[in-house]
């Protein structure tokens, strides 16, 4: 009788610790499932894990753990296995509402596919898509759709990826980047000013940071200036810098909110306005350069599907214009999300999931001078097969910042400058003909030059060269010179060349020694380059000089060409001189060494092709 006590306690035992092991796991399942619809997935996914090891059969737990990794930054292809495991469990009776539901909805096959798809796993991927179409009822035609879509996705992407853009993306470093996320950059339009967003311990926190002389400062905590809870994410930053856009991000009502800095601080974060927020998701926003347009994304109703891009105008009174939907050609049935424009006004970045692409969101751009002109991919690998968001033009467009998985981050994704190289053959050279980076033999002039401030625009150019101090040294060379290059100015700190506006062809070059120097034109004529020197101390550059060369400059290799600003030459640490020239066409041209024949120019092609420019080619230097 004692035994069979003894063992009616045990079992009692085992069922009341099972009971309450049951009754902790439902009551962390709720916690995960809160973080889970927050888009918190770090949070959900340490609960889910720790409720899998006494329920290691639960293929609804993998199938949700598979959802958290899949939306990591680094850690994508850890779904896989569970999404598989899940996926030998599918139920067409899942019942989500119900803590004992162990078995797998359906669209666990379609999160495989996903996850294949963004681990390149294409052939997979469209199988796993397949095979949850087996399962939709043919009357679903969202699904359906949605699912073709990216079964369309997965093999555009295998065409995209054999033929790629040429970009050069540069790290901003570890003073900004670090071992935690960190993304939706936004610049001033002079870009001397940047915010991002990172997670923080209690939600997300906004940081900025200005350039100096150095580069990036230390980025500055202003969450507690904001005041308006954890969930704030930066959307834009106004031209001059002193508006910040953000969003407030609520599963059930995301509204735009906005600072402005004045007198060092930024002000508490208040909603923006009727004009653009709603009683529905408005999720990102942004302001034309001019400050006159903003372009947001909102899934209020009369749109052409769920989020949809609208754009609402000032008025000659300040106030904010009723929103107009940017129609079909820019939105499609599904979502797009975080537009942008040009500085010119002339183009708008976004990212799509309805036009064709190869990810979840792809970004496109679409030229807002030629509407109905459709929406085009920016390509691979700018787009890959996972979604892609917040790409932020710069200038014109040729440059931008963006966060990135890259092989160089810190931590999670970091935020990358991101320059599209363009495509450019010159007269009568095939792109394929391209030439080493060679040391641009040089006269030894004694330059002795005082660093100066940033020249503010709208300056006088005298005030800029008394501070020049490049002084022309005679007699230093015994040989004959055969051409003239008018040197005006040397500086430690730079001016952009369009500072000088009534001075054509100008070149900037920049060599190892950090100098950054001004070129008035190169002439066979030493007569021409006195004048040209006479000329320029006329306009109050006293120290011009000429520089004596002992050949004649024919060719140069160019590696890149993007319109707009000068971007920064240090990215070109791996060549050993760079020149740049602003044209009429209003691209800024970057070529690296001088030759007097086309064979010196094409000694080394394999090296420079080696060093990252794949489209550099020899082009013609027109000397005077």
């Amino acid at each position: 009788m004692k035994r069979i006590f003894f063992l009616l306690v045990l079992v009692v035992s085992f069922l009341t610790t099972a009971a309450q092991t049951l009754k902790r796991n439902d009551d962390q399942k709720f916690d995960a499932d809160y973080y889970l619809m927050r888009s918190e997935f770090v949070k959900a996914l340490d609960i889910y894990l720790r409720v899998l090891e006494s329920e290691p059969d639960n293929a609804d737990l993998k199938h949700r753990i598979g959802i958290c990794y899949l939306n990591s930054d680094n850690n994508k292809a850890r779904a896989i296995p569970y999404l598989e495991e899940a996926c030998q469990r599918i139920s067409v009776k899942y019942n989500s509402n119900s803590f004992k539901e162990s078995n797998a909805p359906i669209e666990a096959l379609f999160m495989l596919g996903s996850a294949y798809r963004v681990n390149n796993d294409l052939d997979k991927a469209i199988d796993a898509y397949n095979r949850y179409k087996e399962y939709l009822d043919p009357q679903d035609d969202y699904n359906n759709s949605v699912t073709d879509q990216y079964i369309r996705n997965c093999t555009l992407a295998k065409e995209m990826q054999q033929n790629p853009v040429d970009i050069t993306t540069t790290n901003l470093g570890g003073v900004i980047n670090n071992e935690l996320p960190n993304f939706n950059p936004v610049v001033s339009g002079d870009g001397k000013m940047l915010a991002y967003t990172t997670p923080g311990r209690q939600g997300f926190e906004i940081y900025v940071s200005a350039m100096s002389d150095s580069g990036w400062t230390k980025p500055k905590n202003i969450t507690p200036m904001l005041g308006s809870g954890k969930y704030l994410k930066t959307c834009d930053l106004s031209h001059d810098g002193n508006t910040l856009l953000l969003v407030m991000e609520d599963p059930e009502n995301s509204d735009i909110y906005v600072s402005r800095f004045s007198r060092g601080r930024w002000s508490k974060a208040e909603e923006f306005g009727s004009a653009v927020n709603s009683k529905y998701n408005e999720t990102h926003a942004s302001l034309s350069a001019d400050g006159k347009i903003v372009y947001f994304t909102s899934n209020r109703r009369g749109g052409e599907g769920d989020l949809d891009i609208y754009k609402s105008e000032r008025d000659l009174t300040g106030a904010w214009g009723k929103p107009v939907n940017l129609g079909p050609g820019v939105n499609t049935p599904y979502n797009e999300e975080t537009p942008f424009v040009t500085d010119d006004g002339k183009s708008l970045y976004f990212s799509s999931e309805g036009h064709d692409g190869i990810g979840g969101y792809d970004v496109y751009r679409y030229d807002l001078m030629a509407i109905g002109s459709g929406a085009v991919n920016i390509g691979y690998p700018l787009n890959t097969t996972d979604n892609n968001l917040f790409y932020v033009p710069f200038g014109e467009g040729n440059i931008a910042y963006y966060a990135l998985s890259g092989t160089d981050t810190y931590g999670g994704r970091d935020i990358y400058k991101v320059f599209e190289e363009v495509e450019e053959v010159s007269e009568g050279e095939e792109v394929s003909e391209v030439s080493e980076v060679s040391d641009v033999e040089e006269v030894e002039e004694v330059e002795e030059v005082v660093d100066v401030e940033e020249v503010e625009e709208g300056e006088e150019v005298s005030d800029v060269s008394e501070v020049s101090g490049v002084e022309e040294v005679e007699g230093v060379e015994e040989f004959a010179p055969r051409s003239y290059s008018v040197q005006f100015m040397a500086l430690r700190k730079p001016v952009d060349i369009t500072f000088f506006r009534e001075m054509k062809d100008i070149t900037l070059t920049y060599g190892e020694d950090k100098w950054y120097r001004y070129i008035f034109r190169t002439t066979t004529d030493s007569a021409e380059a006195e004048a040209l020197r006479a000329e320029l101390v006329e306009q109050g550059y006293r120290d011009a000089f000429i520089r004596r060369n002992h050949y004649v400059p024919q060719y140069t290799v160019q590696v890149m060409a993007v319109a707009g600003p000068v971007i920064d030459l240090n990215i070109f640490g791996n060549l050993q001189a760079i020149a740049v020239t602003k044209e009429r066409d209003k691209y800024c041209r970057y070529t690296t060494g001088e030759y007097e024949t086309r064979k010196e120019a094409l000694a080394s092609l394999d090296q420079i092709k080696d060093k990252g420019y794949r489209r550099a080619f020899v082009r013609r230097i027109k000397t005077r």
